[in-house]
């Protein structure tokens, strides 16, 4: 949380950032940041709230809020049902917010850190990998990290690159050679033959199926 900006009138033409406007020697100012700004046009995103003189916090894109606003619009952790406060340590994962501690493996009750692999156990629960033994999900820092939903294979030609290369079949790691079709998965690419459920063997054209670690799983067994 920052206070209310101090007043450091230049003495050079300068205009408002927020409305663009150029100061007339009489115009009131506020600063923030090597930014000036008219005390009305300073003010909070959400409820239009004049900042000049009051604390706020600053928010992306130029923008910031009041204390009313950033109490009540903050996010509520998904595992202990609080509310995360600005300046708190968190984290997001599928537009899911958690506080930083709260983000656990549930049988080891360890913080899964920031970076770090993780298994989603596809109930609102996640694992550590000494814990669950393999990788379904990894997490890339504190702002996102990929969907895990199962999702359609392709059927598609091999090209190779403009350095000659062709993709290496994930499962079996042979050359999947350019005269041959191939099943693609997201961007990982599979011989037909080894394009099948790692558990009940079914062929994965047209299933929904997705990564267990180095395997595919279709989507009944996973």
């Amino acid at each position: 949380m920052s206070s209310g900006p101090t007043v450091n009138r230049p003495l050079t033409k300068t205009f408002c950032e927020k409305c663009k406007q150029v100061f007339t020697p009489k115009d009131a100012m506020q600063t923030y940041q090597d930014k000036f700004y008219h005390p009305h046009c300073f003010c909070c995103s959400s409820c239009g709230t004049t900042l000049a003189g009051k604390p706020f916090y600053p928010k992306p894109n130029s923008q910031f809020q009041c204390e009313s606003c950033n109490h009540t619009l903050a996010p509520i952790c998904c595992m202990c049902k609080q509310k995360i406060q600005s300046g708190t340590t968190a984290k997001r994962y599928q537009d899911r917010h958690y506080h930083g501690d709260c983000f656990r493996c549930c049988k080891c009750t360890a913080v899964i850190p920031d970076g770090h692999n993780f298994v989603d156990m596809l109930d609102g629960r996640f694992q550590c990998l000494t814990c669950s033994k393999h990788i379904t999900g990894t997490y890339q820092g504190k702002e996102h990290a990929p969907h895990l939903e199962n999702m359609l294979g392709e059927i598609t030609r091999v090209s190779c690159d403009q350095a000659g290369r062709v993709p290496i079949c994930d499962k079996c790691s042979r050359p999947v050679t350019g005269d041959e079709e191939a099943f693609r998965h997201d961007t990982r690419y599979y011989h037909i033959e080894c394009a099948r459920c790692n558990r009940c063997r079914k062929k994965l054209f047209k299933i929904p199926c997705r990564k267990l670690g180095s395997a595919l799983v279709c989507h009944t067994c996973s």
